[in-house]
């Protein structure tokens, strides 16, 4: 059973992996990634908040960070899926079992939201791709499908946002820092 268990959370963190990989690609072929276009400046460069991420401010009480080198413009903290449960990770960061249960559990808790909102944003780019398919498709219909899909990868980077801050929020300052230093 406990193989089962452990099967499925890796399964699952892949599946956070391509979700950010996906929206990651979209935004980049929009010309949408870090900074926009690729000759448009950082934000950094530009005056922005250094590190701060094109998906809005940290949360209250946290400095800006990215540190997941993706450009979903979505808050990632830490590597990609269940790095706590990585022991290497787990003793350089130095989680104790107790925040390791915490975090299962935050993990679990949210599992479900993400997954139905990687289900509709999934729904939302198949209706625009029929769309766009379509010659006879109006501007009307295409620029909704465009606003439903936008809505449908908004709500899949707060699902999944909720979930990193929660699991930040069981770690010291002195292990965010150290999980910060992994990238």
């Amino acid at each position: 059973m406990r193989i089962g268990m452990k099967a499925r959370y890796l399964a699952f963190s892949c599946f956070i992996a391509c979700v950010l990989a996906i929206t990651s690609g979209l935004l980049h072929a929009q010309g949408k990634g870090p900074g926009g276009p690729p000759s448009a400046p950082s934000p950094a460069s530009s005056g922005g908040p250094s590190g701060m991420r094109p998906g809005g401010p940290p949360p209250a009480g946290s400095r800006p960070t990215n540190t997941s080198g993706d450009a979903t413009g979505g808050v990632q903290f830490g590597p990609v899926g269940r790095w706590w449960d990585d022991k290497t990770i787990a003793s350089v960061v130095g989680i104790n079992s107790n925040q390791k249960r915490k975090m299962d559990a935050i993990f679990n808790a949210n599992k479900p939201a993400i997954l139905n909102a990687y289900r509709d944003f999934l729904k939302q780019q198949s209706t625009l791709a029929a769309i766009n398919k379509d010659p006879h498709a109006d501007e009307e219909s295409t620029f909704a499908a465009i606003d439903a899909l936008n809505r449908a990868r908004g709500e899949l980077e707060k699902a999944t946002a909720k979930m990193y801050l929660e699991i930040r929020q069981q770690m010291s300052s002195e292990q965010v820092d150290r999980v910060e230093q992994l990238h």
